[in-house]
């Protein structure tokens, strides 16, 4: 007996081993782990210098534009945010129904003007607007939406040519060169989760946490799919600023092929490119409305600049695959048109998003009425200045 007790000892613990010893980490993600560590201090550097900056021009140390106009700010924490182009095309579609004129002024970021400021038209090149003004004029084509390095230069010169009751800033969350009516902070799962507060280099952030002390309203922006985990982890990380907390997320409204507004290919094979980002939920809304599968999915980063090489395998690849359709969302819509006789044979389908705000904490209102409600007030304060 005693023998056979010491059997099933020594089968037992092998057993144990791999389960105390196994890493829970790869080397990959320690490194990682240590890279970010070394870098907090940095990344606290910036965000003091970014305070500094701001009370600097708070204190009028610094040239300071407050447009004469109800000025509402849109952005995100991180330069690479998703959702501004959204929520500013909702805000935009929002005041043409309820006849409140407006204008937009925005940063160059990834395009390179011949002009400034440069007003941003439907059918502008692509490498002179950037992908974010680009795409808000193909949504928004009254050409009402000017870009400069200097946001103050944008802001005053759109004032100056539109006069508009309301001017958006794009992208111009905790700008201190401008002065704010509204500031409405975008985050993602990524900005709320071990990255939240983490600024440049130890994180993605611009500014620090403190910035969104600021904000009217955080707008959490997911895929349907993530917007409540979104939201669960958006209650731990903001409910101490005590500001109201939308969800806000998309479906898909129409389609839009080579030549506009079309017609879903329904029933054609196809292709889809997409980026990294849109993995958590874009794949299953384009095969529930197309009612099929791709062929092949490729993601790529949503940073990606497409050469002619990859205009060349992709096509080559659609003709491998025997289809004649490549399905992308609008970013990459732009980018993939620039392939032109390239892309010969293939046409490339997207869609237009619908905007859906979803649920909401610290709040009664829905975000709709929270938004009439405040601008209002904003309205009524400037006239009465």
């Amino acid at each position: 007996m005693a023998n056979a007790r010491r059997t099933r000892r020594r089968r037992i613990e092998p057993s144990r081993r791999p389960l105390a010893s196994s890493p829970s980490l790869t080397p990959k993600d320690l490194l990682r782990r240590l890279l970010a560590g070394l870098l907090v201090v940095p990344g606290q550097a910036v965000a003091g210098y970014r305070r500094l900056e701001a009370r600097a021009f708070g204190l009028g140390l610094g040239k300071v534009c407050r447009p004469a106009a109800a000025t509402v700010a849109v952005g995100g924490m991180s330069p690479d945010c998703r959702g501004r182009v959204m929520l500013t095309s909702w805000l935009l579609g929002w005041a043409a129904a309820r006849g409140v004129s407006t204008a937009v002024a925005g940063p160059v970021g990834d395009g390179c003007p011949p002009a400034s400021p440069f007003q941003v038209l439907p059918g502008s090149s692509l490498d002179e607007a950037g992908i974010e003004a680009a795409l808000l004029a193909r949504y928004s084509p009254d050409g009402r939406f000017l870009i400069d390095a200097d946001p103050r230069i944008a802001a005053a010169a759109a004032v100056r040519a539109f006069a508009p009751s309301m001017l958006v800033l794009q992208d111009a969350l905790g700008e201190p060169r401008l002065r704010r009516d509204l500031e409405l902070a975008i985050l993602t799962p990524d900005d709320l989760g071990p990255g939240f507060g983490r600024v440049f280099p130890a994180g993605s952030w611009r500014r620090g946490a403190d910035a969104l002390s600021r904000a009217a309203a955080f707008i959490i922006h997911a895929g349907p799919q993530s917007l409540d985990a979104a939201m669960a982890a958006a209650e731990r990380r903001l409910a101490g600023y005590g500001k109201p907390i939308f969800g806000m997320t998309f479906s898909l409204w129409r389609w839009r092929g080579p030549d506009g507004p079309a017609p879903a290919p329904a029933g054609q094979p196809y292709v889809a490119i997409l980026g990294e980002t849109d993995r958590d939920s874009l794949p299953d809304l384009i095969r529930a409305d197309l009612g099929a599968q791709p062929r092949m999915a490729f993601f790529v980063h949503d940073r990606h600049r497409f050469t002619r090489q990859d205009f060349e395998h992709l096509r080559a690849d659609a003709v491998r695959l025997r289809t004649a359709v490549a399905v992308t969302s609008p970013r990459f819509d732009l980018k993939l048109r620039q392939g032109g006789s390239q892309l010969s044979g293939l046409s490339v389908w997207t869609y237009d998003p619908e905007v859906v705000f979803g649920p909401r904490l610290l709040t009664d209102q829905p975000f709709l009425a929270w938004w009439e409600t405040r601008l209002a007030e904003v309205l009524t304060e400037r006239l009465g200045a």
